[in-house]
């Protein structure tokens, strides 16, 4: 039996050249951020935001940021996958706001004990950058179901993105997901097999 979403991972691939002239709707955009919201995340912390960009001189600043590659300066859209780093302070309100919404109303010091024995302020940057591809994982799949085109790009600049993009100090870009119309038909996949 086939699953439909099975189907719909089968389909997504990395558009590496978008069409020119279509534009990928605010509505779309919000439906992508909401599939991203909806992702899983350790401890239920969900430590992303998402920035969309759609005006053609954000759209220029971060295709530069992304280094001019082909599918940064081809897309009609982006959304960017900000890291909530120093929110993920075991002392701080999003914590505590978060674990008191993941306990449903119940005891949550279960929850601090085992987030504070994994919390390293050394490395909850890396931690919650990897976090974020959960939601991107989700925004991938549900573009390739709306019929849009993606691509994930990692290779950017963090200080050219922070700086177009004003995002605060305590703050990282995480992921770029280019989007719009791909140009081409979907490849072949290339897969190596399961086993």
């Amino acid at each position: 039996m086939q699953s439909t979403l099975l189907n719909a991972i089968q389909q997504r691939y990395a558009c590496h050249e978008f069409s020119a002239g279509q534009s990928v709707s605010a509505d779309e955009l919000a439906w992508l951020q909401e599939s991203g919201c909806l992702a899983p995340s350790a401890f239920g912390l969900e430590p992303w935001r998402f920035i969309t960009v759609t005006d053609a001189a954000g759209k220029s600043a971060i295709a530069r940021a992304c280094f001019d590659q082909p599918t940064a300066t081809t897309a009609a859209a982006f959304i960017v996958i900000v890291a909530l780093v120093d929110s993920l302070n075991p002392d701080s309100d999003y914590v505590r706001e978060r674990f008191e919404a993941e306990a449903r109303g119940l005891n949550c010091a279960h929850i601090y004990e085992a987030y504070r024995a994994h919390y390293r302020a050394d490395t909850i940057a890396a931690w919650a950058q990897g976090q974020c591809n959960f939601a991107a994982a989700h925004m991938l799949l549900q573009a390739t179901h709306m019929g849009l085109g993606s691509c994930p790009i990692g290779g950017f600049s963090s200080g050219a993105l922070t700086k177009t993009l004003a995002i605060p100090p305590g703050e990282l870009p995480a992921l770029v997901i280019a989007l719009g119309h791909c140009s081409y038909a979907a490849p072949k996949r290339l897969r190596k097999p399961l086993a």
